[in-house]
């Protein structure tokens, strides 16, 4: 079968795409004076006494994107010797990168209002916030069949692996408790109310091909599900493609306002502060769901198709290149459009938020530095993965806290993060990153995420006051004038 390079093509354009679509920085966990660290453990809110506002639409807000060791510049990369001007295609590069199971997760959150008040020993908050995240999932062995073709299953029978996606923008109003139940002990609570805008999940998208030793085409069987819910409608035209619109009634504002399709989460915290130097603690972040039952589409497939590829201007060229882009896409699109026959329904579907689980060490060095420690799980889409965090945490002045970090995330190993926080007057600014050069070299990047935000900080007048009250002297026995 000759190579091709079309689908990869159209996989990693969807991927991309997405990528201008929540995920706290590890180096926020020990920022101090930051009442925004509860949103990694809620029973570790940053704020010492008082009350505090979130900055209304920026308050915070979160992007991130990271993959398992792979990067643009892997695919996509400054030619040599004649194409030294030019930008080339590298798959050979490209697939080299790939581990078994690969992913891009990309996120964002904007929070549009935030208060909370922290009490001699409790701690409550409120919170809206916007949020959005996707994460594409494929095999090595898929990628390698799109760039060789069948050549190298001639005989045999190919397995592509599981692949998908889950994706979703959704409304998320958080209340959260916490309390120090002792002089060691802390334990915190964030209840979630999660209202769905729209979103997509996919289960059992696989393919299994058998090859025939003539080499000339594949017998794909395909079998899986893909369930959207979002205001437009998908149209199969009897195995003659399909039609996307804009449902009628759609608006922006609808859209927005929409407070459909519930879905509740909760955030769990617990801190022990073993001695005078040493606390630990440990969180679970975004355990929940969404169900999704409005503007509900299902197509599931379970059928075969024929596949004998595309033809490339210049093959023999490493890497094979082409100048008909277009035309590839478009008959492409056309091929796999009259082979599948997927069956539709409108029943709803759940999806399961990305859940994240802590592990941190804390150690006091003298009052203002102490030495950190993180362990972070993040399990979405039945894949795990990890990342370890070593931190400097140093309280400055009362005004001014930073941190500095470094973490191994997936395979990656040059991930030095910074966070600071400066409070001038009641006002605050707060930033964090777990990969700062990631930002001066993005297309070498494997992991990058930034959080930053301004809060409104008072100091509770009550407090004030009974700090005075207690001062007072003690009154004179009694009989005594004084």
């Amino acid at each position: 079968m000759r190579r091709d390079i079309l689908i990869i093509l159209v996989f990693l354009q969807i991927v991309f795409g997405i990528s201008h679509l929540k995920a706290q920085p590890n180096s926020l966990y020990f920022l101090k004076g930051v009442p925004q660290t509860k949103d990694l453990n809620p029973a570790r809110p940053g704020i010492e006494k008082g009350f505090y506002i979130g900055m209304p639409l920026a308050s915070k807000l979160d992007v991130s994107f990271n993959t398992n060791n792979w990067s643009y510049n892997d695919l996509i990369h400054r030619g040599s010797g004649t194409m030294s001007d030019f930008m080339v295609w590298d798959f050979e590069k490209y697939l080299s990168s790939l581990d078994k199971n690969n992913f891009i997760n990309v996120s964002s959150a904007l929070t549009l209002f935030e208060f909370g008040w922290k009490g001699e020993r409790d701690f409550y908050s409120f919170s809206w916030t916007e949020r959005q995240f996707a994460e594409p999932f494929f095999t090595k062995n898929l990628a390698n069949l799109l760039y060789y073709g069948n050549e190298p299953y001639i005989g045999s029978t190919y397995h592509s692996g599981y692949f998908g996606v889950g994706a979703a923008h959704y409304r998320e109003l958080a209340f959260t408790f916490a309390r120090e139940l002792n002089k060691k002990i802390s334990v915190g609570i964030t209840g979630k109310m999660l209202f769905g805008l729209a979103g997509i999940k996919t289960s059992g998208l696989n393919f299994v091909g058998g090859m025939p030793i003539s080499g000339d085409q594949i017998d794909l069987g395909a079998s899986g599900k893909v369930s959207f819910s979002a205001p437009f409608n998908v149209d199969i035209q009897n195995n003659n493609g399909y039609q996307m619109f804009a449902k009628d009634n759609f608006d922006l504002n609808n859209y927005f306002s929409n407070f459909g399709n519930p879905g509740v989460a909760v955030d769990l915290g617990f801190s022990n502060k073993v001695s005078e130097d040493f606390e630990w603690s440990v969180s679970i972040v975004d355990l929940g769901f969404i169900t999704w039952t409005k503007d509900v589409t299902t197509f599931t497939e379970n059928g075969h198709f024929l596949y004998s590829g595309v033809n490339l201007d210049v093959p023999t060229i490493t890497p094979p290149t082409t100048t008909n882009v277009k035309k590839l896409f478009y008959d492409l699109n056309n091929s796999i459009l009259d082979a599948f026959s997927p069956v539709e329904s409108n029943s709803s579907f759940a999806s399961l938020l990305p859940v994240k689980l802590y592990l941190a060490g804390e150690y006091k060095l003298n009052d203002g530095i102490t030495l950190g420690g993180l362990a972070r799980v993040r399990i979405f889409n039945n894949q795990i993965h990890t990342s370890l965090t070593a931190s400097a945490n140093a309280r400055i002045t009362r005004n001014l806290s930073m941190s500095a970090s470094y973490s191994a995330m997936e395979s990656t190993y040059d991930n030095v993060g910074f966070a600071a926080a400066f409070k001038l007057g009641f006002v605050q600014l707060y930033a964090a990153s777990d990969n700062v050069p990631a930002f001066f070299q993005p297309t070498t990047a494997r992991n990058a995420n930034l959080r930053f935000g301004i809060n409104l900080i008072f100091q509770d007048p009550a407090t004030k006051k009974w700090e005075v009250y207690k001062r007072r002297q003690p009154r004179a026995a009694p009989g005594c004038p004084f």
